[in-house]
């Protein structure tokens, strides 16, 4: 199939999403989270923990370079449970991410950020640390919800996740949240001995799970009503460019007694901009009716964005 010019943009978008997305993720794991030692999301919290395990044994160990090597090995479950395109953007992502990371290590904010958590006596500053974890969870939460919502990822659990949401249906938040608190309680908990670690860990997680599927909605359901006099040709653009059927309606309207088709078709979240676009262009004073959807069983496509 030859590779066309929109495709060649829509990838160089996607490529500007990684880079912003993973720096974001970056920002918010160093400047916010490891100046408070508290744990970023995936496999980014798990390379936290290795590497805290290693200082804690007398050893030091880049954080940069332990977030690639952790990353690295779930790229194969994106590729072969995802799609090969999502594997390499998330392949990119996991080098972005990495980078990112090791520049901004030592950077200046890095040392405010500690300032802010700086205790005066023995009470620690519980305040300064909720702070940065409620930046750190939101800025982490969007980071993986933008990443996701365009087809990439930040590497890592989003992976994972992105293949049980498409697969089994399970909310990306619920699993990369069951994920996370596991990273928490043993590496803020026994690790580090610090159970408030765990606690204001928990905090981060629950605004960036929250974040996350706000943002990111491929695997959340639409239900369409389209009330329309050109029904035939919205139905066939639908099914042609989305892949959806849709069920035909004839009716007359109470006002005007005109007959008319009503379409009901279900889409996820994502698709429904694209069929709005479709509806309009042939009929512009159609009526529509939007709702969501809790649950779908049957015949119906999940479908990757990539």
């Amino acid at each position: 199939m030859r590779y066309t010019k929109k495709q060649a943009l829509d990838d160089l978008f996607r490529l500007g999403i990684v880079i912003i997305s993973n720096a974001i993720l970056a920002i918010a794991t160093v400047w916010f989270l490891e100046p408070a030692r508290l744990y970023s999301s995936g496999a980014t919290g798990l390379a936290q923990f290795i590497v805290r395990l290693i200082e804690k044994c007398g050893g030091h160990f880049n954080l940069g370079l332990m977030i690639f090597i952790v990353n690295a090995p779930i790229v194969v479950v994106g590729w072969r449970y995802v799609s090969h395109r999502f594997a390499i953007f998330s392949a990119v992502a996991i080098v972005v991410n990495s980078l990112f990371t090791a520049f901004l290590k030592g950077s200046p904010f890095s040392s405010l950020s500690e300032d802010i958590i700086t205790t005066t006596g023995a009470i620690p500053n519980y305040g300064g640390i909720l702070t940065l974890a409620i930046f750190g969870g939101l800025l982490a939460g969007f980071a993986s919800g933008l990443a996701l919502k365009f087809g990439t990822s930040t590497g890592g659990i989003d992976i994972i996740a992105q293949a049980f949401a498409l697969h089994k249906g399970i909310s990306i938040g619920i699993f990369t949240l069951a994920f996370n608190v596991i990273i928490a309680v043993v590496g803020g908990g026994i690790l580090q001995g610090s159970f408030i670690v765990t606690l204001f860990t928990c905090v981060r997680l629950i605004l960036n799970s929250l974040v996350m599927d706000k943002v990111h909605t491929a695997y959340t359901y639409t239900a369409l009503n389209i009330f329309t006099t050109s029904g035939e040709n919205i139905s066939k653009e639908i099914l042609d460019t989305l892949n959806r059927g849709c069920t035909i309606f004839k009716g007359t309207g109470a006002y005007t007694h005109q007959e008319h088709t009503e379409l009901y078709c279900v889409l996820s979240t994502y698709e429904v901009d694209k069929a709005i676009s479709i509806i309009k262009k042939y009929d512009d004073h159609a009526f529509v009716v939007i709702a969501p959807i809790k649950k779908v069983s049957g015949n119906f496509i999940k479908k990757t964005i990539v």
